[in-house]
């Protein structure tokens, strides 16, 4: 009898010791992220499957499900395990396709139909190029990369708030879908933007979403401050000379961190934009080669970001990262198009113009019509430089 009790105690310490021993491995070797995604009811009436959902209360999420909004007004939102976010307006239903994620966020894969009316989707994250996040609807696909847009069924189109959308149809090729360029989902063809902002678009619904994206990003911004130490520590981290095992790992880290920094502006809080692009930078350094575009492009919409939103401070920095990695992405078929349209004001010209020799490089190498043209400009006073340059850009 005494041995047996003398087992069960031994038993019994080391259970103790091995649920000690897992507990301390899982906070110190493995970032613990709530991989589920929830729906929840904002208004009036919504229900998963067959459940009725109760107001303000979160609903996980799972392969298959319908989502379905159905009183006038309703609004019902998807928050995805990245942060990224889908709002449903009234009569609206989605089915949930895809939900991987990866332990410490690196892979992720969500999909989800569109079956009736229209969606407003924030993808928050950075996608790298084995992921994906997609909605389909009918014979359509759009697979998405840090983007605002959303979806009119009803009156057939799809609009892209910021950055763009690979757009696929059964019959067609894949089109790219830039940011302010509406789409007609039954032809494939671009709606006039004036004509789309006067009798199209659902101003009601488009207000609302900016009202909440607004609030998600200030709540997001506000639980990043709480993690700001570990972040510095990330950008400070040292990338040279690491062995191939060591650079994966911190890699991984690295990627996993920045996730909840993609969504960061230029307009906010500057110290975040700083940490989002030297976490970025040094991603960029140890990637693998088939996540260096993706990661590229990304300092492209930072450039854009930076000069939409007035805010110049970073722009030698993202001009450089641009320049010495050029040979991932079409920098003059990114980058030009955009300028051209804009009207730079002093500020961000100083900025240009101390950057012309990366201008030159990134943008013209391979025109030697403008690279005269740009030589002559050096050689005139700066007004003057830039009067030119502001010629040659719009012609």
């Amino acid at each position: 009898m005494q041995k047996i009790e003398n087992k069960f105690i031994y038993f019994i310490l080391i259970l103790l010791v091995f649920i000690i021993w897992f507990s301390i491995y899982i906070s110190l070797f493995k970032k613990w992220v709530d991989r589920n995604s929830y729906v929840e009811l904002i208004e009036w009436e919504a229900y998963v499957n067959d459940v009725f959902l109760v107001k303000n209360q979160k609903h996980k999420l799972t392969l298959n499900d319908i989502v379905k909004t159905t009183k006038e007004e309703s609004l019902a939102i998807i928050e995805w395990w990245d942060w990224s976010v889908t709002r449903l307006w009234w009569n609206t239903s989605v089915q949930v396709n895809e939900l991987y994620v990866s332990n410490n966020k690196e892979k992720l894969n969500i999909s989800f139909e569109l079956m009736n009316w229209k969606t407003w989707s924030n993808v928050i994250s950075f996608v790298p190029e084995d992921s994906y996040f997609k909605q389909t609807f009918a014979d359509t696909e759009a697979a998405v990369r840090w983007t605002i847009f959303n979806v009119d069924l009803e009156k057939d189109y799809l609009y892209v708030v910021d950055h763009k959308v690979e757009l696929t149809k059964s019959s067609w090729d894949t089109i790219v879908v830039d940011e302010k360029k509406p789409i007609s989902l039954s032809n494939f063809t671009f709606i006039q933007l004036e004509e789309f902002i006067r009798s199209i678009r659902d101003n009601a619904f488009d207000e609302l979403n900016r009202k909440f994206d607004i609030e998600l990003l200030n709540k997001l911004k506000l639980e990043l401050q709480a993690k700001i130490n570990n972040l510095v520590a990330l950008s400070n981290s040292k990338v040279e000379n690491l062995s191939i095992e060591d650079k994966t790992k911190l890699y991984n880290e690295l990627l996993s961190s920045y996730q909840e920094l993609n969504f960061v502006s230029s307009e906010d809080d500057k110290q975040l934009f700083n940490l989002k692009l030297s976490i970025k930078e040094k991603l960029l350094n140890i990637a693998p080669e088939n996540e260096k575009k993706a990661i590229v492009e990304s300092f492209v919409y930072d450039l854009k970001d930076s000069i939409a939103t007035k805010s110049y401070d970073s722009l030698d920095w993202i001009l450089t990262v641009i320049n010495s990695n050029s040979n991932y992405v079409d920098i003059k078929e990114q980058v030009l198009p955009y300028l051209e349209k804009i009207n730079l004001v002093d500020s961000v010209k100083e900025s240009l113009l101390n950057n012309i020799n990366l201008l030159k490089n990134t943008f013209w190498s391979n025109d030697s019509n403008v690279l005269e043209k740009i030589s002559e400009v050096e050689n005139s006073a700066k007004t003057v430089i830039w009067d030119k340059i502001n010629t040659l850009i719009n012609n």
